[in-house]
């Protein structure tokens, strides 16, 4: 009748055997996984990769395509360096139109310190007549640059000439 109950060799052996099973198992659960996640984490960096190759092609191409429109938003700023050449065209236009003038003032400004421009603010006293003067201040917001005329204050002198200021931003590349 005792020939059922296991002998405590048999017990321990089929205890060790479950115990090394079980540590056998987890260990090839955590190697199978870690194994996994490395196979994902290569995969992912491979698309990364072309991903990152893929998006550069289409900028790229983008940026050959708009070239032109490219061009013209540069040529809006004023280049740092530049403002130079930018007030002579200004002044060279007041000529042109039979203008007196003299620059008052050039003051610069930066509205936000993460922007990639900063405003030039010039002030020019101005006096002609009223055909010309009118006519230089509408080639000042008609010019190929980012120039946006703030104020302008006219009076009249004489009969015909009038003077007065007017006030205009610069846009600037910092």
């Amino acid at each position: 009748m005792n020939n059922w109950v296991p002998k405590n060799k048999i017990v321990k052996f089929a205890a060790v055997t479950a115990l090394f099973s079980v540590i056998l198992y987890f260990g090839g659960l955590f190697i199978v996984s870690e194994k996994i996640k490395k196979i994902e984490d290569d995969y992912h960096s491979t698309e990364s990769d072309s991903y990152k190759e893929e998006k550069f092609r289409v900028i790229k191409s983008i940026a050959v395509t708009n070239t032109e429109p490219i061009q013209t938003l540069q040529d809006f700023f004023v280049q740092k360096g530049d403002e130079a050449k930018f007030i002579d065209q200004i002044e060279s236009a007041a000529r042109a139109n039979g203008i007196k003038f003299e620059t008052s003032s050039i003051d610069v400004s930066s509205n936000q310190p993460d922007s990639f421009k900063e405003d030039v603010n010039v002030k020019m006293a101005i006096e002609g007549s009223w055909r010309n003067v009118m006519y230089f201040i509408d080639k000042l917001g008609r010019m190929p640059f980012g120039v946006l005329v703030l104020d302008t204050s006219l009076n009249a002198d004489t009969p015909g000439d009038w003077s007065g200021s007017v006030e205009f931003i610069i846009f600037r590349e910092k």
